[in-house]
């Protein structure tokens, strides 16, 4: 009886190695590079490096320091000769034209260790008394590299660590742009968050992930960032319409599958179990504005992804839209919503730079930026003598007298002499102008357009 017992374990345990090496071909690794931040290091920080990243709202990111930031245009569109009497643009396309060294871990929150401010709930804060196992690794514990066995198809295969699914890779395809960008390894991606260098401007902190005094243990120090709860929350809909851990295909994640467990705790009889997810963490990627209007209500669409998943306890849990800064914080309910595209109208905003996060039940997304810019309104255009008085909101800074730009006061293509310029007030030289000429002041926030009105009679 015994014997036969044994066989039939074995022969379930090769059945499941072998149907595991078909799965492993259509899954991972590499990993999809869907959720979170690209698996890619950071080197010379080439332009195409830094655009990996930052894509989509790049111009009107930069235009927005305009605002937040009181910069003029030709504080980054600087003019140089052409050695013919004119002048020309000096390159200000280049990303290290400007940023001259690393941005990256070098903020005060990061020397703080706040990573989620940036980074979401897809990494754990390591001061924030996350919950780390105490007791000792098991043989379903994950191991740092993983480790390599056979999978009885006579393949070798890395298994029960990050590297079963994060494995480097240099022609994948981006899914962003669809263009070819190489995955990093491990290793490389973690030592190329400029931490632990002083001499590139990091803040030094080797041990944050090396654990000296403990090797054995080392995984631990890995779960100061990457804990139980952040980890068993990260996914992403495969064919479904709403993330459902265990219901989804292999390779979508960290709990879609018992597949994606095995990854990571694979043992030699491959008995892992699930854990059953909350909420998982939602991807935030796009808007469909980055600058509003101050004062205004505005709809705001954002897409991305695990907006709205099915709980292990088969709780559904749906997204809210945080926003906030230095002395305003509100909680948004969305008019609709789906697993990747979120509706919602945000209330009227004081002029500045706001956070912006999708959360869900204690777990929050990436962060994005939104700018609130001072209303463009026209209230007032006044004729006295060959003057015209344009009083309103949102004019902004003066553009450059030296600058060419196509920005000032202008009665159709002709453009007027400024003689003051306030964001609320503008007084402009227009000869020959009568009263219900249209006049257009073209503003660093945009134009805006109104017809003049004669200036009142003087009573005698």
């Amino acid at each position: 009886m015994k014997k036969h017992v044994v066989i039939y374990v074995v022969a379930a345990i090769a059945m499941m190695l072998g149907a595991s090496a078909v799965l492993w071909a259509q899954t991972p690794p590499p990993v999809g590079q869907t959720l979170g931040l690209y698996d890619a290091k950071f080197t010379s920080f080439t332009d195409s490096e830094c655009r990996g990243c930052h894509v989509g709202s790049l111009v009107v990111r930069h235009h927005n320091l305009i605002n937040s930031e009181n910069m003029a245009c030709l504080d980054c569109h600087t003019m140089i000769s052409d050695g013919a009497g004119g002048f020309v643009f000096d390159d200000f396309r280049s990303c290290n034209k400007c940023h001259k060294t690393s941005p990256h871990h070098t903020t005060a929150a990061a020397a703080a260790q706040d990573c989620q401010l940036c980074h979401g709930s897809f990494i754990d804060n390591p001061l924030d008394g996350h919950y780390i196992p105490t007791y000792p690794v098991s043989s379903v514990t994950p191991m740092i590299d993983g480790r390599e066995v056979n999978d009885g198809a006579g393949n070798v295969v890395t298994v029960q660590g990050c590297a079963a699914c994060h494995q480097p890779n240099a022609t994948a395809i981006d899914p962003a742009t669809n263009t070819v960008r190489a995955i990093s390894s491990n290793a490389d991606t973690h030592h190329g968050t400029n931490i632990g260098n002083t001499q590139t401007g990091g803040i030094g902190r080797c041990e944050w992930c090396h654990n000296f005094g403990q090797p054995g243990l080392a995984i631990r120090q890995c779960e100061s960032c990457h804990g139980v709860k952040s980890l068993h929350n990260i996914q992403v809909k495969s064919s479904t319409g709403t993330v459902t851990p265990g219901a989804e295909l292999a390779g979508f994640g960290h709990i879609g599958n018992n597949w994606d467990c095995q990854g990571c705790h694979w043992s030699w009889f491959g008995n892992a179990a699930s854990n059953p997810a909350t909420a998982i963490v939602p991807s935030l990627t796009g808007q469909s504005a980055y600058t509003l209007a101050a004062g205004k209500t505005a709809s705001l669409t954002l897409t991305g992804a695990s907006f709205t998943n099915v709980g292990g306890n088969s709780v559904t849990y749906n997204p809210s839209v945080s926003i906030s800064n230095g002395t305003t914080s509100i909680t948004l309910t969305p008019a609709s919503f789906t697993d990747s595209e979120i509706q919602v109208s945000v209330p009227a905003l004081l002029e500045g730079t706001y956070n912006l996060n999708v959360t869900k039940e204690g777990v929050k997304s990436n962060l994005a930026k939104l700018t609130v810019i001072p209303q463009l309104a026209i209230k007032s255009v006044t004729l006295a003598s060959k003057n015209v008085t344009i009083s309103g909101s949102g004019f902004g800074s003066a553009p450059p007298a030296d600058y060419n730009s196509g920005l000032g006061v202008f009665v159709g293509t002709t453009q007027a002499k400024v003689i003051s310029w306030a964001p609320t007030k503008i007084v402009a030289s227009i000869p020959s102008i009568k009263a219900g000429t249209q006049v257009t002041v073209r503003t660093l926030n945009g134009p805006v357009s109104a017809a003049v009105m004669a200036a009142a009679k003087k009573s005698r």
